[in-house]
């Protein structure tokens, strides 16, 4: 974890600077405006460390497909715009990247540029707090996650332009984004409920969607069949043993449920306060929890990545959920939030999984002299 702190310390001293620069209202929690150099650095640095990685979790499977490819048409190395489940979008754009040259590294660094880079314009958009926002962005594994699964990283980020779409009541473009974004991973057409999920949280719309993900869990083995069937409609080649197997870590559950929790306790505050913007984001926040209560019962490694599809919703929706506490209860529940979530961070980077043995990277300088 060594190789992972340094990194996590720079995020959070340069998200207070960028949360000291800006001009901020403690009494409604909101930003009048933001900080944007010290946030630009910040987001540069978080995103150079991933795209100057050479090894760490399917990267190197990456990395190994794109020395792979030859130069080419990229409408013809994109292969069926059609058949979304072959990531057409994906290999247009690495098509695209080969042909101008880019080396592996280099396309290891774009990536990281664009994912992490819309990651945290989409937080700076949208936070109540700048330093909990990246704290939580780091802490709870949203950024570590960016080090791995690109197609689906890159889906995301491609997909937070399209919310940002529908938060506007852009209809088309939100809908065209996220098909764009599919191109790359199909599963980014979950977010095509997202005008569906403006209602206010703990009313009942989302006491029937609670209980349709409780009946999915507690159903799964006999579900199996059907999800195997939707999966293979968006070109993905799984069967049944994909789904089932050990199941996501409670630990790792109760984490993504904070939100869930919180927004329970406070949910006459949100509906008195809450904004179609907030309520947004609150219930897709929630989706993270249900998603992983379902991997209770099914495969940590695919319902976990599916849950991470809305893993960073959590680092909007708690900073802004502390508004349903006094001042003073506020600072407490923040401080044991804090305390929490990096004993977590610990956890997941030091003792399920040691990062520092996972991780390998070549250093700035390096990289600029390939560039020669």
């Amino acid at each position: 974890m060594t190789k992972l702190l340094p990194v996590f310390l720079f995020g959070i001293v340069m998200a207070a600077v960028s949360h000291w620069n800006s001009s901020y209202d403690a009494r409604s929690m909101e930003y009048r405006k933001k900080d944007g150099i010290a946030y630009l650095i910040m987001t540069l640095v978080l995103a150079g460390f991933v795209g100057l990685r050479t090894n760490y979790n399917d990267t190197t499977a990456y990395a190994h497909a794109y020395e792979l490819m030859t130069k080419s048409n990229p409408f013809l190395a994109a292969g069926d715009w059609l058949s979304i489940g072959s990531n057409p979008g994906f290999q247009f754009v690495n098509s695209i990247l080969k042909n101008l040259g880019f080396s592996t590294q280099s396309f290891l660094m774009f990536y990281a540029l664009v994912t992490v880079g819309l990651y945290l314009w989409f937080i700076r958009k949208h936070t109540t707090n700048i330093c909990f926002s990246i704290y939580l962005f780091i802490a709870v594994g949203t950024y570590t996650f960016t080090l791995a699964a690109i197609k689906q990283c890159v889906a995301v980020a491609i997909a937070l332009v399209g919310i940002e779409l529908a938060l506007k009541k852009r209809w088309i473009a939100f809908i065209l984004v996220i098909l764009a974004a599919a191109t790359f991973h199909p599963y980014a057409l979950m977010f095509l409920i997202v005008p569906f999920m403006t209602y206010k949280p703990w009313t009942a719309k989302g006491y029937v969607v609670l209980g349709v993900f409780l009946v999915i869990g507690f159903a799964l083995q006999r579900l199996v069949g059907t999800i195997v069937n939707v999966t293979t409609l968006l070109g993905e080649e799984f069967d049944a043993s994909t789904f089932t197997g050990e199941g996501i870590n409670p630990f790792r559950l109760a984490v993504c449920a904070v939100p869930l929790i919180l927004s329970f306790i406070g949910r006459r505050t949100i509906w008195k306060e809450g904004t179609e913007t907030d309520n947004v984001i609150i219930n897709l926040s929630m989706l993270n929890a249900e998603i992983m209560f379902v991997g209770l019962f099914g495969t940590a490694n695919y319902f976990g990545r599916l849950a991470n599809y809305f893993q960073i919703f959590q680092c909007l929706s708690i900073p802004w959920l502390m508004r349903i506490f006094n001042k003073r209860s506020a600072e407490l529940v923040t401080v044991c939030a804090i305390i929490g979530y990096l004993g977590y961070f610990y956890y997941a980077n030091a003792i399920n999984q040691n990062f520092d043995n996972l991780f390998t990277s070549i250093s700035f300088f390096n990289y600029v002299k390939s560039l020669n």
